[in-house]
């Protein structure tokens, strides 16, 4: 049974909203019946602290794909992780995955006027990083940025603290990475 791991911050965190909706793993787990899929998501983290636990929590489960989606925090004013080491930590953690088994995933957008410690002029910086560390690298891309920032989409996908996924959002983004997998593994075939 193939095992897809999903590392992140608030976005892939937690089986179930507050209000009783599944999250990302559990939709994935609904529609990936073959396979395991672990959360490996903490809420309020960098790339720092996750690359620290990158071997406790994702290789150790010997993952055949790994998502990737971190950034809403490193580009935040209170956790802010300069550029450089975003960029750095994001490299290690796909040359230890391996580009092959990676999926990684731009952070998306914010309700600016809903965010005091966030702001969109600096997340996009932050996506564009992880856009151009995808090409480099080699793996693969989910720009879940150029998705959300389309026709003002984000606003109908963010609770209102303006950065967290509500329902819709969680619906699309598993959809998304739905795809890439099956993409990934008719091409393997």
């Amino acid at each position: 049974m193939p095992t897809l791991v999903c590392f992140g911050d608030s976005h892939t965190a937690m089986e179930e909203s507050l209000d009783g909706f599944e999250k990302l793993t559990p939709r994935l787990r609904n529609n990936l019946k073959d396979w395991t899929i672990v959360n490996s998501g903490i809420s309020g983290e960098t790339t720092r602290a996750a690359l620290a636990r990158l071997q406790d929590d994702v290789l150790r489960h010997s993952p055949d794909l790994v998502t990737i989606l971190f950034g809403s925090n490193d580009a935040s004013e209170h956790r802010r992780i300069n550029m450089q080491e975003f960029k750095r930590n994001l490299e290690i953690m796909i040359d230890r995955i391996t580009a092959e088994k990676t999926i990684i995933i731009s952070p998306p957008p914010i309700i600016d006027s809903h965010q005091k410690k966030r702001s969109n002029k600096e997340l996009e910086k932050y996506a564009e990083a992880v856009k151009k560390i995808a090409s480099k690298r080699g793996c693969h891309f989910i720009d879940l940025w150029t998705y959300f920032t389309k026709n003002n989409l984000y606003e109908k996908m963010l609770t209102q603290d303006g950065l967290h996924f509500n329902e819709r959002a969680y619906l699309f983004l598993s959809e998304l990475i739905l795809d890439e997998v099956k993409s990934i593994y008719v091409k393997a075939v």
